[in-house]
Formats: structure tokens, C-alpha cells, sequence
């Protein structure tokens, strides 16, 4: 059966500067996984153009050093307590400055990473997963926090 919809907000809870320069970060959109059915697996890559989460941050220049680090959960919570797996693997994050020669770089959402911006001062960062649903999972609408956090120094 397909009814079981899941999605997950993105929230950004802090960003720090140690300076005079402001962070901006900005949630672009949430990560979606659509309709998903029942007892059977279900991916977004952090490169769909539409499903994938997606937030956009800008930094006081090139050669700021930046920290990303993302707080995920394990579940998805849905109607009368219904829990639906959520899980993100090594390759589920990726970060591209918005300058023309930027590339991608491939992130594990499950580690902090620190980069220095050498091409832009500003980029995206997207996010993709996978939700895992019981054969018998509850029929509604799944949804949890994702906490993305970005310091600059």
C-alpha cells in the first residue's frame, strides 16, 4: 500500500562567529522523502534537486574556516506515536561554495567536519537519508528535526 508520507524540517539552532564579520545561514528546503510504502526501503540523495534538504550560509570571506556539524535523528515521529527509522549514511551531505570554480565536497552528516572556503564565501549545504518502514507501518505523516550548526572562526 502506498499512504505512508514522510518528511523531515530542517531547523538551524545556532551559528557562531568569532569576530566581527556575521554568519547567515538560511534553511533553503526541508528534506522529503514523499510518498513512501510500506515495508520498503526509501532514499533521498543529498544531489536530488528536489527531495534533498537544503540550507545556504555565507561567511565573512575566503580563508574563513568553517565547522558543520549536523545533530540527526534516529526516528521519524508520526500519528498516535508511531516511529518510522531514519538513518544517514557516510556520503548523505554534500557542501558546494556558489562561486563558479566551486566543486562538491561530500560530507558524513555523522561527523563534524572543518573546511576552509578557498573558492566562495558563501555556499549550500544538502542533505539526503534513508527511512526504513515496517512491513505494517502506521499510515500518515512523519516528520523530525534536523539541526544544522555552523561555526565560523
Amino acid at each position: 500500500m502506498r499512504w505512508t508520507l514522510a518528511a523531515l524540517s530542517l531547523l538551524l539552532v545556532s551559528m557562531t562567529h568569532r569576530g566581527q564579520a556575521q554568519v547567515s545561514v538560511v534553511p533553503i528546503r526541508d528534506l522529503r522523502f514523499g510518498i513512501v510504502i510500506r515495508g520498503v526501503p526509501n532514499s533521498v540523495s543529498p544531489a536530488d534537486p528536489v527531495k534533498s534538504g537544503q540550507w545556504y550560509f555565507s561567511t565573512p570571506g575566503i580563508g574563513s574556516r568553517v565547522r558543520v556539524q549536523f545533530t540527526l535523528p534516529t526516528q521519524l515521529n508520526g500519528p498516535s506515536g508511531a516511529t518510522l527509522p531514519i538513518s544517514f549514511g557516510t556520503t548523505d551531505a554534500i557542501l558546494r561554495g556558489t562561486a563558479g570554480s566551486s566543486v562538491n565536497v561530500i560530507l558524513n552528516p555523522n561527523v563534524t567536519t572543518t573546511l576552509t572556503a578557498t573558492t566562495s564565501k558563501d555556499a549550500n549545504v544538502w542533505i539526503g537519508g534513508r527511512v526504513t518502514p515496517a512491513a505494517l507501518q502506521v499510515t500518515g505523516a512523519y516528520s523530525n528535526t534536523i539541526i544544522l550548526t555552523i561555526t565560523v572562526f
